[in-house]
C-alpha cells in the first residue's frame, strides 16, 4: 500500500548538445515538466513530460499549472494495490480534460514510486518483459549532407541499424536526395525512415511518397498535417513504402481512424500524446491486433527520466518493428545519476525497481526554471 505524502511539479530547461532542425523550427533546448511524488515513508517517484506545442498544444507554464492542479488531489490518497494505480488515468481524466503531457508525467512518477515500493521494475508493472533489447533509432538531421552522412556512419559504427531522416524542411526532391545519400552511406542492411513532422503539403507529400522506394526508405512518418486524414491516405496510396502517423495520433480512436481510411500502416507512440504508459500499452496492443507497425519515441528532447520510461515500454510492448527513440542522447548534459544509453545500437530497460534511475538533485536544480 502507498499513501501519498507530497507532490511537486516544476519546469526545467536543458540545452541540447547541438540544435536540431525540424519542419516546425529549430529546437535548441528541452523545456520539460518534472513531477515528484513522495509517499509518507519517504520514497520518491519521478516523472517527466516534454512540452510539444505543435503536437500536444502544451507549454511548460501550463503543464506545471495543470500538473499541480491534478496532483493536489493525490496528496493523502491511498493506493491499496496495483489495480488502484491502474485506475489513475480515469482519476486524472475526471479531474481535468486534455493535458496529456502532465498526465503522463504524473503517471510515470506514480509507477516509479510503486515500483520502488514493490521492488519491481516498471516493465514488470506493464505486463512483463517481451524483449531484453529494442533497436534504437538514430536521428539524421541538420548540418551539411556530408555531416549527416558522417554522423550516420558514426552511429552505425556503434552498432545502430535504425535511422530516421528528418525531412519536410526542404522541397521533396532535395529531401529525397538526402535519403538516397544516407542509404548509400549505410548500405542495404540499415533500416532507414523519413519523418516530415507535418512539413509537406499534400501535393509535396505525394511527390515525396512516390520517390520514397527509389530513395531506399523502409517507412515514412507524418508527411503532411496530422489533422488531414485524407491527405495522409493520398500519400499512403502513392507508394509501396508504408506510411506511419505521429502528430495524427492522440488516442485509440485516431489509430482506428487511420487504419480504416488506409491513411497509415503504423504509427509513432509517445506517452505525452497518449497520457501515459498505460495509454501507450493499450495503443500498442490495438496496433498489433490491426497488423500495424509500431515506432516508440520520446520527444526531442527528454532527460533520462522520460527516456527510462520509454526504455521500459520498449521492453513491454507486444511488437516494435520500427524501433525506439530515446532522446536524452541529444542533451548537452543529462540530469540523472545513471543516464539511459543505447548499447551496441539497442535500448535496454533498467532492471532496478521503478524506473531504475533517479535525478541528480544538483543538476536538477541547475536547470530548474
Amino acid at each position: 500500500m502507498l499513501r501519498i505524502g507530497d507532490f511537486d511539479a516544476f519546469a526545467i530547461s536543458v540545452p541540447l548538445a547541438k540544435p536540431v532542425r525540424m519542419a516546425g523550427g529549430i529546437v535548441s533546448s528541452a523545456k520539460n515538466l518534472v513531477v515528484r511524488i513522495a509517499d509518507v515513508e519517504g520514497r520518491v517517484g519521478w516523472g517527466e513530460a516534454a512540452s510539444a506545442p505543435a503536437m500536444t498544444g502544451e507549454l511548460p507554464e501550463g503543464m506545471v499549472a495543470a500538473a499541480k492542479f491534478m496532483g493536489s488531489s493525490l496528496v493523502g490518497r491511498e493506493f491499496g494495490d496495483f489495480s488502484e494505480v491502474q485506475k489513475l488515468p480515469a482519476v486524472l481524466r475526471s479531474r481535468l480534460h486534455g493535458n496529456s503531457g502532465p498526465k503522463a508525467a504524473i503517471e510515470i512518477a506514480l509507477l516509479d514510486l510503486w515500483g520502488k515500493a514493490a521492488r519491481r521494475p516498471v516493465f514488470d508493472l506493464l505486463g512483463g518483459k517481451k524483449r531484453d533489447l529494442a533497436p534504437a533509432l538514430a536521428m539524421v538531421a541538420g548540418g551539411s549532407l556530408e555531416e549527416e552522412e558522417s554522423n550516420a556512419r558514426l552511429h552505425a559504427s556503434m552498432g545502430c541499424r535504425c535511422f530516421k531522416v528528418k525531412v519536410g524542411v526542404n522541397d521533396p526532391s532535395t529531401d529525397l536526395e538526402r535519403c538516397r545519400s544516407i542509404r548509400s552511406a549505410l548500405g542495404a542492411e540499415a533500416q532507414i525512415s523519413a519523418d516530415a513532422n507535418q512539413g509537406f503539403t499534400v501535393a509535396e507529400a505525394i511527390e515525396f511518397a512516390k520517390g520514397a522506394k527509389e530513395a531506399g526508405l523502409d517507412f515514412m512518418e507524418q508527411l503532411t498535417d496530422g489533422r488531414d486524414i485524407l491527405g495522409m491516405a493520398a500519400a499512403a496510396s502513392a507508394s509501396d513504402v508504408p506510411l506511419g502517423a505521429d502528430e495524427g495520433i492522440h488516442d485509440i480512436e485516431d489509430i482506428r481512424h487511420h487504419h480504416e481510411k488506409r491513411a497509415a500502416m503504423g504509427g509513432s507512440l509517445k506517452p505525452i500524446k497518449l497520457a501515459g504508459l498505460f495509454g501507450v500499452m493499450e495503443a500498442g496492443q490495438l496496433m498489433e491486433q490491426l497488423g500495424m507497425k509500431v515506432n516508440l519515441a520520446g520527444k526531442i528532447a527528454e532527460t533520462s527520466i522520460a527516456s527510462a520510461a520509454i526504455a521500459h515500454l520498449s521492453a513491454a510492448l507486444p511488437q516494435l518493428d520500427w524501433g525506439v527513440s530515446v532522446t536524452c542522447q541529444y542533451l548537452a548534459e543529462d540530469i540523472v545519476r545513471k543516464p539511459i544509453r543505447a548499447e551496441n545500437g539497442h535500448v535496454r530497460a533498467p532492471g532496478a525497481p521503478g524506473l531504475g534511475t533517479d535525478p541528480d538533485i544538483g543538476l536538477l536544480e541547475k536547470y530548474r526554471v
